[in-house]
């Protein structure tokens, strides 16, 4: 009988995931500036986080082949928002950092997505926000440290 309980959660689960996944994906996307993808702005973001990052710790970032990330870096350096330099001590290295116009663009973005953070997860109760955050780190851990073994 739990079982059975915990199967129905987890379709429920599934299915509602897939919904809000789709709609704040739809709605995160008409924020984005200049036709920046998501992908586009993650790798933007975590690149000005970490002040530079090479092209295969992007790739191993967002999850994808050096190949698939060199594409997506070729479209950033081509909007100007990515500069693309050799390292001077290991020419084999390829370092990312964002221009003046890609952090504009990034700023732009980030105000877009915050906002509509904002107008949704801003109606729930702050219980219910941190309760949430706790559970997307718990899966977050749990993945993580599959991806090691």
């Amino acid at each position: 009988m739990q079982n059975n309980n915990r199967s129905r959660l987890l379709e429920r689960l599934e299915e509602v995931a897939l919904q809000l996944m789709r709609r704040m994906h739809g709605k995160m996307e008409v924020s984005m500036a200049h036709g920046v993808t998501g992908s586009q702005f993650f790798v933007l973001k975590r690149i000005r986080e970490y002040g530079r990052m090479t092209v295969s710790a992007a790739a191993e970032e967002i999850g994808v082949s050096l190949s698939a990330v060199t594409a997506l870096v070729d479209r950033l350096v081509k909007a100007g928002l990515v500069t693309r330099s050799r390292d001077e001590d290991d020419r084999r290295l390829v370092w990312l950092k964002v221009t003046p116009q890609g952090e504009e663009v990034l700023e732009v973005c980030l105000a877009g997505r915050k906002q509509i953070m904002e107008k949704y997860l801003g109606q729930l109760a702050e219980e219910d926000l941190e309760q949430l955050v706790k559970i997307y780190e718990k899966l977050l851990m749990i993945i993580k440290q599959e991806e090691k073994s």
